[in-house]
């Protein structure tokens, strides 16, 4: 499960450094509902992922495996 919201986290990252670098993905995502749902949801899974990758951190530090 880790390395899924992982990589699903690092997408989301390499999605709003393509997006904070591309006009044309931002026209895109502002002109349409569907792009801007897409972002949105990449918007959820970068702070989500965030926060579950810290708090996960958090838990193994707290409680190591050993």
């Amino acid at each position: 499960m880790w390395p899924t919201i992982t990589v699903l986290w690092l997408a989301s990252i390499a999605y709003f450094l393509i997006y904070a670098n591309s006009p044309a993905l931002r026209a895109t995502v502002n002109g349409s509902g569907a792009w801007s749902i897409v972002h949105g949801i990449m918007d959820l899974v970068l702070f989500g992922g965030a926060l579950a990758l810290i708090l996960h951190l958090i838990d193994r530090i707290r409680h190591p495996r050993g």
